[in-house]
């Protein structure tokens, strides 16, 4: 009896979980370059030659989605949206060294260099800042990543794809590291002018609280019942063997 409450209590932190990971993708449904979270479990059987065997549950991991967003136009000369597949990124230099973005929200800051919205360095294909000269008024970033102001070739944006996405690490909002080295993209290609919108759909976001929260609920109350159970039982054999 008690091995059923022990397997509804893992149920239950596992939700818990889970919830966690909702209530925070539905926060981030408007952060550009924004990846939805997925809780990761399985299943251990306590004992698979019982009759009714029962299956504790393992919440092994944090799975990132990796299915590119929307894109939606802005006409702001620093927005830049990746379109393709979804495992192209923006290198980036956030202070601690190189890291991976899909938010292509930039702007001018210090010295003329592009930067993303949190203040971290875009970089070019040799690992440098990008700079723009100030008082460019015609300065077009290209579906290769070329950056040029009329004719002139100011820089190309480093952007590059990754074959195992399941490597990559979450850092804050919309950064990742990964030990995979980077390749030059094939399939990704840049829109000047464009963001790409976060890929949580709230609609299904809520529909998986509400599943949640009603799992929870019914392990809970099978929880208590077991409780009660396991109370009747010792009260009986209390009466039937008095002290």
């Amino acid at each position: 009896m008690e091995n059923s409450i022990y397997i509804g209590l893992s149920r239950q932190t596992a939700l818990r979980r889970e919830m966690t990971l909702i209530a925070n993708n539905i926060a981030n449904v408007n952060t550009t370059g924004f990846r939805r979270e997925l809780a990761v479990y399985s299943a251990q059987t306590v004992d698979p030659q019982s009759s009714t065997p029962m299956d504790f549950l393992i919440d092994h991991a944090t799975a990132v989605s990796f299915e590119p967003g929307s894109l939606r136009q802005t006409g702001n000369t620093y927005d830049v949206a990746i379109s393709g597949p979804g495992f192209g990124f923006f290198a980036v230099d956030d202070g601690s060294g190189k890291v991976y973005t899909r938010n292509g929200s930039f702007h001018l800051g210090e010295n003329n260099q592009l930067l993303t919205r949190d203040g971290h360095t875009l970089l070019d294909v040799d690992d440098r800042p990008i700079v723009i000269p100030p008082d460019l008024t015609d300065v077009a970033i290209n579906r290769d990543g070329t950056v040029q102001n009329g004719e002139e070739l100011l820089a190309t944006i480093q952007v590059v794809e990754f074959g195992q996405l399941s490597l990559m690490n979450k850092k804050g909002a919309s950064l990742f590291t990964t030990t995979e080295e980077g390749r030059p993209p094939r399939q990704s290609v840049l829109l000047q002018g464009s963001l790409e919108a976060s890929n949580v759909v709230a609609i299904k976001e809520l529909t998986r609280m509400i599943n949640v929260q009603r799992a929870f609920e019914s392990v809970r109350k099978l929880i208590d019942n077991e409780g009660e159970r396991n109370r009747s039982a010792v009260q009986r054999l209390g009466r039937v063997n008095p002290s």
